[in-house]
Parts: structure tokens; C-alpha cells; sequence
């Protein structure tokens, strides 16, 4: 029985020895330090994420027609995006998270010519670029074809304005016909409101000199003093304004036009008021503006200030 007991307290003699009971596992999940370091890390690097900025290319531009300018933005939660043209705040938009997405925005040009087209973020440049703007109406000069103008002969074209715009000009391709004029004739020219698909009320005019114009064809320009123009249809009338010997002497200016379909009946956009004349007196009076002969485009073009 002593050597049982002897034998026992040598074996737990040995074991005490060698280390002992092992030491009990925890229970659970451990997050390595180095692992907390890195996803602080990835966190800061997210909430820190630089703004990356696209842009479309633009369509033709047109005064006062409307056209969608797109910009993807990355990284740029909060940002407040503005379109301006020269200058002048065209279009806004807030960008509301950091993953990518276009952005539409629409911007209609008040002027034509070059246009400096940037876009702010929170009040910093982050594009920059030059639109070219093409005026309403035709700027076409191809052919030889005119109609005459003349105190008794009025003529008139339509523009489709998209936005408001202020009209500073117009511009009116056309030669004189004879070499002698009268000294007080003058080429009157006009905008006029839309009644019904026919010029209405005057709302800008302007008279210039019959003797601006030459023998050869020339761009006749015509301040119209930034007249304010809401949406909608516009008429540009060309007449003559003739006061001396009307009933010997017809003082005439002629405007080119490109012809479009010699078969077809005139589109809804040209149109002519042939005034009736006392043979006696000479004095005319006006009538009814009617379609043209056929289809025909008029070299004249509106500029916006």
C-alpha cells in the first residue's frame, strides 16, 4: 500500500514539473490589433475620397434652344455642381452620394458667337470650355435668288425662340437694285409678336439708310436694342419707307434667299403683303400678309445681347 502511495505522489511529482494543467482556451471570437488599425484605416480613406468629374461633349449650340449638358461625378456627396456661360448661371444641380452617376442638365444659351461654357463645384472650376452658338434663322448665301423689297413689296420670316433672349440684332443679306436712290428712303425693319401665323404688333424696329446697302451682296446689320423676347414665334419684317415721288420712282432693295422646293406651296414661316397703290397719289396701303409662291428660306439671322 506505501509504494501505491509513494508511486502517486511521484507522478504528480513529474507533471508539476513539465508545466502543469494547460491554461483554458477563451471562448469566442479575437479581433487581431493589426486588423482594427486597417479597417480605421479603410473607413478614413472612404470618408476622404477625392471628387472625380466627367463631362459630355456638347450638342450644336442654337440661341435660345434648349440642350442637355451631362456631367458624372465619383466621390463628390454633397457637392454643389453650376453650370455658367460666361459668367452667368445657366443651370444647378446638388449631387447627393459618392458613387458614380451622370447628371442631366439643361442649359439654353442667351447669346451666340463663342460662348466660355464652365462648370463649379462648391465654387471651383472643374471644366472650362468654348461652345460655339449659331444665331436663329439661315445664314445660307448659296445661289443667286432674291425677292425685291420695296415700299409697296414687304416681306417677312419667322423665328421659333426656345427661351427668353434679348434681341440685339439682325442681320439681313442683301444688295440694292438701282444706282440712284431718293435721299429720304429708308429700310425698315421690324419684330413683330405672333397673331395667328402672320406678324402682329411691333415690338422692336429700326430704320436705317437705303444707301447702306450696296450693288453686290452684303450683311446688312440692324440694332433692335436688346427688345426682351419670351418663348414663342417672332416675325422679322423688311419693308421700305419711301416718302418722295413714290408714284414715279420705286426705290428697291433686294434679300437673297436659298430655295428649299420650287414644287412645293410656301412654308408657314415666309410670308409677303403686296400693298394695294393709288395710281393717282402713289400712296399705298397695306393688305394681307399671304404665303409665298413656293418654299424658299431667307438669309437672315436674330443675335441675342
Amino acid at each position: 500500500m506505501k509504494n501505491i502511495i509513494v508511486l502517486i505522489l511521484a507522478t504528480l511529482l513529474v507533471f508539476g514539473c513539465m508545466g502543469g494543467t494547460p491554461a483554458a482556451k477563451p471562448v469566442g471570437k479575437t479581433t487581431p490589433a493589426n486588423a482594427t488599425a486597417n479597417t480605421t484605416s479603410q473607413q478614413a480613406t472612404a470618408n476622404a475620397c477625392t471628387p472625380v468629374y466627367t463631362f459630355s461633349e456638347l450638342p450644336a449650340g442654337i440661341l435660345s434652344k434648349q440642350v442637355n449638358f451631362v456631367a458624372t461625378t465619383t466621390c463628390a456627396a454633397d457637392k454643389k455642381l453650376v453650370v455658367k456661360l460666361d459668367g452667368a448661371e445657366a443651370a444647378a444641380v446638388m449631387v447627393t452620394g459618392n458613387a458614380t452617376s451622370p447628371l442631366q442638365l439643361a442649359i439654353a444659351p442667351g447669346k451666340d458667337g463663342t460662348v466660355k461654357l464652365t462648370v463649379e463645384s462648391d465654387g471651383v472650376t472643374v471644366h472650362s470650355r468654348d461652345w460655339e452658338v449659331a444665331p436663329l434663322g439661315s445664314a445660307d448665301t448659296k445661289g443667286v435668288e432674291y425677292d425685291s423689297v420695296s415700299f409697296k413689296e414687304w416681306r417677312t420670316t419667322a423665328v421659333d425662340v426656345g427661351s427668353q433672349i434679348n434681341a440685339a440684332k439682325v442681320k439681313i443679306f442683301m444688295k440694292r437694285l438701282q444706282w440712284k436712290t431718293q435721299p429720304a428712303t429708308v429700310i425698315v425693319v421690324e419684330i413683330r409678336k405672333n397673331d395667328n401665323g402672320k406678324p402682329g404688333d411691333r415690338l422692336a424696329g429700326v430704320e436705317r439708310p437705303i444707301n447702306v446697302t450696296t450693288l453686290s451682296d452684303n450683311w446688312i446689320t440692324f440694332d433692335m436694342g436688346n427688345a426682351a423676347l419670351a418663348p414663342g414665334r417672332y416675325w422679322i419684317t423688311m419693308k421700305i419707307k419711301q416718302t418722295e415721288e413714290v408714284s414715279l420712282v420705286s426705290d428697291i432693295v433686294q434679300v437673297h434667299y436659298v430655295p428649299v422646293d420650287k414644287q412645293a406651296p410656301g412654308n408657314d414661316y415666309t410670308r409677303q403683303m403686296i400693298l394695294s397703290v393709288d395710281e393717282k397719289n402713289g400712296v399705298a396701303t397695306e393688305t394681307q400678309w399671304t404665303p409665298l409662291a413656293y418654299d424658299r428660306v431667307y438669309s437672315i439671322t436674330l443675335h441675342g445681347g
